[in-house]
């Protein structure tokens, strides 16, 4: 049995990663648009330009020119006054759009689109071999791999989420590279794990927290053993590089590196937007939350496995690190890990536990969920994998009917991917059983507007040959779904936003940025009656409203 299941196994794993590719190719042109592609688009199209400043290409640069004076209509700040964000995405997409000759607004969006999903695919395949590496064993590599794709909010965030998702592809591809030193630490990893860590803050300042992780565990690993000259030539070399890198590729930084960098991670630390949204059925301000938010939001966007299974790894090493660091205190161990595989659970262990404090307590800004901090998705399902490990290796009953355990999670598994399949292409607007009813009464759901798209596709097939007056009872800009659309049908489309005396329909999926029980802003007007309506898993994502002809 258990050579069979070896060679299952062996040819399961690229079987898998080839249908996960190919699913991905014919499903990524099905996403809406979001209200922060455009300013994305924007934003490389601006540090092209300051980039190719430095070049002779004039050709290429009366092109980029022609671009940027095009893009118009963003909801973000405007990158000449706001030039933090990182572009390691943005900038060579930008590049890709002028050298293919894009000029589409569909298509630009959509290889948009097709990128983000290559490069959370790339991540998953080093997150498979982290696990693979950990533990030593490919059934356990092969179920954390699904929990990791098969996180319905971060799948569906992969097909369009250019921040957020990139960001925790480049930290878990750098995570690979980090575990490799704690084996090897030589030249050769040191140069590669510099250099996607580099390319991580590249994306997002944050990404610094992966060095300044690794210099701690150094000097963890120093308290017990004596660090030769070479060694601190090492880590010496992986700091300076680290920051050539990341001036490199963060144009940003290239006309002052240190004096940007201190500006950057300030404006990061302590940027406040105040933006008002619903949570937890209060209207609240982005600058006031609750210390019960991010809790909240990861217990019901997340299936319910997941976090069971995460719960019993988590506590399980809290109970092992409480050993080993008693243990010190007696001199019976020295350190705080006996080998490198225990090492690199103290990493992830430390890096989760000491983010998720600095954001609860400090209530840190966040707003559209937990999108920002999806980054720790990674560590999350790497516990999940080591709580699969712990229950199968320390629980004598489980371990006594192990096979019938991976049957159960491997039963849970296909519910969450039938469920994927099911509400696709809105798996970023999960929620699990643990939600409320009526949840789109509570929290806010298509926060980013992408149903949109399909309003859209949909009332030009009702209203044939006709240019058809829309108004929005929403926040989100309705107009941004308008760039996927055909070229044949985007002139039918006008967009009134509330001026609802000139709309023939009504669109509104209940986003708003004033409270809805105390302002008439985005009052559906009396002479207006609902004729359709978007349930995707009992969750309400949008409704539509006619004028009555009377």
């Amino acid at each position: 049995m258990r050579i069979r299941s070896n060679v299952f196994l062996k040819y399961f794993t690229p079987i898998f990663f080839v249908i996960y590719f190919f699913v991905g190719l014919l499903i990524f042109t099905d996403y809406g648009i979001t209200t922060d592609e455009e300013f994305q688009r924007f934003s490389g199209f601006f540090w092209l330009k300051y980039v190719l400043s430095f070049t002779n290409l004039e050709e290429l640069k009366l092109l980029v020119d022609v671009k940027f004076n095009s893009i118009s209509g963003f909801t973000l700040p405007n990158p000449i006054d706001f030039p933090f964000y990182g572009v390691i995405f943005d900038l060579p997409l930008a590049l890709l759009e002028v050298v293919l000759g894009i000029e589409q607004s569909k298509n630009y969006f959509l290889i948009r689109h097709f990128f983000n999903f290559i490069i959370f695919y790339l991540s998953s395949i080093y997150f498979f071999l982290i696990l693979k590496n950990r533990f030593n064993n490919d059934l356990i590599a092969n179920l954390g791999l699904m929990f990791y794709v098969g996180s319905p909010r971060i799948f569906g965030d992969s097909f369009f989420n250019n921040k957020d998702i990139i960001f925790l592809s480049l930290i878990t591809i750098a995570l690979f590279y980090c575990f490799k030193l704690f084996k090897d630490f030589n030249y050769k990893n040191i140069i590669i794990f510099s250099l996607f860590s580099a390319i991580a803050t590249g994306s997002r300042i944050l990404g610094i927290f992966l060095p300044l992780a690794l210099l701690a565990i150094f000097f963890f690993d120093s308290l017990d053993k004596k660090i030769d000259r070479q060694f601190i030539i090492k880590i010496l070399v992986l700091v300076v590089l680290y920051f050539i890198l990341t001036i490199l590729f963060w144009p940003y930084l290239w006309s002052n590196p240190l004096t940007n960098f201190a500006k950057a991670f300030s404006i990061f630390s302590n940027y406040i937007i105040d933006i008002k949204f619903l949570f937890n059925g209060d209207f609240i301000s982005s600058k006031f939350l609750p210390y019960t938010y991010l809790p909240v939001w990861i217990l019901i966007s997340t299936p319910i496995v997941t976090q069971f299974l995460f719960l019993i790894g988590y506590l399980f090493y809290i109970k092992i690190f409480y050993k080993r660091l008693i243990n010190i205190e007696k001199n019976e161990y020295n350190s705080l890990w006996e080998n490198v595989d225990e090492k690199k659970d103290f990493f992830i262990f430390f890096n989760l536990t000491i983010i998720l404090i600095y954001l609860i307590l400090f209530k840190a800004v966040l707003y559209n969920g937990w999108r920002q901090i999806y980054f720790l998705n990674v560590f999350i399902i790497y516990f999940t994998s080591y709580g699969i490990n712990t229950l199968v290796n320390n629980i004598s009953q489980i371990k006594k009917f192990s096979k019938y355990f991976y049957v159960t999670i491997i039963f849970f598994l296909i519910a969450i991917f039938y469920n994927i399949y099911k509400i696709h292409p809105y798996q970023s607007l999960y929620f699990n059983n643990l939600s409320p009813k009526d949840v789109h009464t509570k929290f806010e759901v298509d926060y980013w507007g992408l149903s949109g798209k399909k309003f859209l596709n949909e009332i030009v097939k009702i209203e044939k040959n006709k240019i058809i007056n829309i108004g929005v009872a929403s926040w989100v800009p309705l107009e941004r779904s308008i760039a996927l659309l055909d070229d044949s049908i985007k002139s039918r489309i006008n967009i009134v936003g509330q001026n609802y005396k000139n709309a023939e329909y009504i669109f509104s999926n209940n986003i708003t940025e004033v409270d809805s029980t105390r302002n008439n802003k985005y009052k559906i007007p009396s002479n207006f009656k609902k004729i359709d309506e978007l349930v995707i898993n009992n969750v309400l994502i949008y409704e539509v409203f006619k004028k009555n002809k009377y």
